[in-house]
C-alpha cells in the first residue's frame, strides 16, 4: 500500500487530514492507513479507542473519529502509511513566528492573547489548533510549538462531516 500524502496547510485552512474529517468511521481510516502502529481501548463501553500511526492520533468514539492529534517530539510523523508535509511548521517554532505565517497567508486565528499564560493554544476556523508552551521556567519543556489537532469546531464541522458521509 502506497502512503497517503497529506498537508498541514491544507489541514489547517479545511480542517480535514487528507480525505479524514471528523466524523469519519474508524473503518474507512483503517482500510485507507491499514495497520496501526498501536491501538489503545480506553472506554470498551462506548467503544472508544485511539489509533496510533507513527506518532499521529486518531481518538474514536463508537467508531468514529473526534480528534486527530499529535504532541511528540516528531511532530510530523504519520508512520509508514502516511506522509505528513508540514508546510512552514516545526518543533518548538516561536508563536510569534507562527502568526506572522497565518496573519501573511490570510488564516484568520484566535487565543494566545494572554501574555501571562505558560501555554496557549491557538484555534483557526477550520477546527485545526496548535498548542504552544510559552514559559520554558513552567515545566512543560521548552518554549514554543508542541502540539496540533483537528476537533469539531461547531457548524463547519458538521457540514464536512455530512460531506464526508455523502450526505
Amino acid at each position: 500500500m502506497a502512503a497517503l500524502n497529506v498537508s498541514l496547510s491544507s489541514a489547517m485552512r479545511t480542517g480535514l487530514l487528507g480525505p479524514f474529517a471528523v466524523g469519519t468511521s474508524r473503518h474507512v481510516i483503517g482500510r485507507t492507513l491499514g495497520n496501526v502502529n498501536k491501538a489503545t481501548l480506553v472506554d470498551r463501553k462506548n467503544a472508544s479507542c485511539i489509533w496510533v500511526f507513527g506518532t499521529t492520533e486518531f481518538h474514536f468514539a463508537n467508531d468514529i473519529l473526534t480528534l486527530i492529534h499529535c504532541d511528540s517530539d516528531d511532530l510530523f510523523d504519520g508512520g509508514p502509511s502516511m506522509k505528513i508535509d508540514p508546510w512552514k511548521l516545526r518543533l518548538h517554532m516561536p508563536l510569534a513566528e507562527l502568526k506572522s505565517i497565518l496573519n501573511g497567508n490570510d488564516i484568520g486565528y484566535n487565543g494566545c492573547d494572554d501574555p501571562h499564560v505558560v501555554d496557549c493554544t491557538v484555534r483557526l476556523s477550520s477546527g485545526f489548533t496548535l498548542g504552544f508552551v510559552l514559559d520554558d521556567s513552567a515545566g512543560l519543556g521548552p518554549t514554543g510549538l508542541r502540539s496540533w489537532s483537528i476537533q469539531s469546531c461547531g457548524e463547519q464541522s458538521d457540514a464536512r462531516e455530512r460531506r464526508s458521509h455523502g450526505l
